[in-house]
């Protein structure tokens, strides 16, 4: 039998957190993009205010990105200890980012 507490429990791998919190981003905006082309059909004709609920949703979702990329910067860094410095950190991700965004341009 588990119990609430067994589920709060924070994770101890700190390299599977940060994974997992970086997975989350990268869906995240995945999710944003998808419900911008969405908005962006939804635009036209009898669907016009759906699609103005639709762009409402975009702005809601990117924030949620953007919420998972602090928590990204304030979980346990992966590799650089518990002393990392925020810019540091901050440097690592954007070249991470750059890279699967060359990644997805091959």
């Amino acid at each position: 039998m588990t119990t609430a507490t067994d589920h709060t429990a924070p994770p101890t791998d700190e390299r599977t957190v940060r994974q997992d919190i970086d997975q989350l981003h990268a869906e995240a905006l995945d999710f944003a993009r998808r419900t911008r082309e969405l908005a962006l059909v939804l635009d036209h004709g009898d669907y016009c205010a759906a699609g103005g609920r639709v762009r409402t949703a975009v702005t809601h979702i990117w924030r949620a990105a953007e919420d998972l990329h602090g928590a990204f910067h304030t979980a346990p860094p992966r590799c650089a200890g518990p002393d990392a410095s925020l810019s540091r950190l901050c440097r690592r991700r954007m070249r991470y980012l750059a890279a699967r965004i060359a990644r997805r341009a091959e």
